[in-house]
């Protein structure tokens, strides 16, 4: 790497293959943000936090909450969906961060289990699951939403048993699980959302997530996923911008990838997000 680089690559580093740590498959994700969902509800986070112990002792890990559903077929055991177990919780404002191992071994939980880590570890490009938690909500109630203004439910309470992973979450705003310690990225991000690539050149180095526990595992940076207003472009390019961040956080980077998030996230046109995206670099490389 020269100073008379123009375009950087980096997605090697952050997605560290493979990644099992102390013999285990890890994964750390944001379960839940607060965002409301495609049913026109929110969890509140204080509730997941209240509910954490319950769902650390009792709760798991599976594919689409099937462990959570009747048997299908009449003779389909739901817990061959189980894949896995939580191993810590830590909630940071209104995001709700996990830290889960992975099924290992024989039979149908561990091939599952297998198939969800080999599928982020071993194809290019890696497959997205996205995490869903799950359980019951003995209370909910109406608010405002403070920057839509529209009616929502807030789930007030929680029993908390699950998350599933899922192609297809109902709330889209999370992010995919990552199989890098959230802690890694967050030694990387300026408070804006930027990336210090001097740091990420070193993050993590010499630590073993595996070992670690409540919130040094989970450690985290701000990045706000909304738009506050699009009147004008540079506070639409900001909102965008920590977007990619977090984007680049979970998954590496990958300057396509960045570009169909503007498109599709964002409505920005295409010509345009891949000036937002080399601009999005060039920030990367600030001092």
């Amino acid at each position: 790497m020269t100073t008379s680089t123009t375009m950087l690559s980096i997605s090697g580093l952050f997605k560290a293959r493979p990644a099992e740590e102390g013999g285990e498959r890890l994964l750390y994700m944001e379960a839940s943000n607060e965002s409301v969902d495609l049913q026109g509800e929110r969890v509140l986070a204080k509730c997941l936090e209240q509910s954490a112990p319950h769902f650390l002792r009792y709760g798991n890990l599976d594919i689409d909450h099937r462990t959570q559903q009747s048997p299908r077929g009449g003779s389909e055991d739901p817990y061959l969906w189980e894949i896995g177990q939580p191993r810590e919780v830590h909630v940071d404002g209104a995001r709700t961060f996990v830290k889960a191992v992975l099924y290992q071994g024989t039979g149908r939980q561990a091939e599952r289990a297998g198939m969800v880590w080999d599928s982020m570890t071993k194809l290019q490009p890696a497959v997205r699951w996205y995490p869903s938690v799950a359980g019951q909500y003995p209370t909910r109630e109406v608010q405002v939403d403070p920057i839509t203004k529209a009616a929502v439910i807030a789930v007030t309470s929680v029993i908390w048993t699950n998350i599933g992973l899922s192609r297809t979450p109902v709330n889209n705003a999370v992010p995919p699980a990552s199989i890098l310690p959230v802690a890694v990225f967050a030694k990387c991000l300026t408070p804006d959302g930027c990336f210090d690539v001097g740091k990420a050149l070193v993050a993590g180095y010499g630590t073993d997530a595996s070992t670690l526990t409540d919130g040094a595992a989970l450690g985290v940076a701000s990045l706000d996923l909304k738009i506050q207003t699009q009147t004008l472009d540079e506070h639409a390019y900001l909102a965008a911008r920590s977007a990619m961040a977090r984007q680049v956080r979970a998954r590496g980077l990958d300057t396509d990838d960045l570009s169909s998030l503007l498109v599709d996230q964002f409505s920005v046109p295409p010509d345009e997000a891949a000036r937002w995206v080399e601009r999005f670099l060039r920030d990367m490389r600030a001092p």
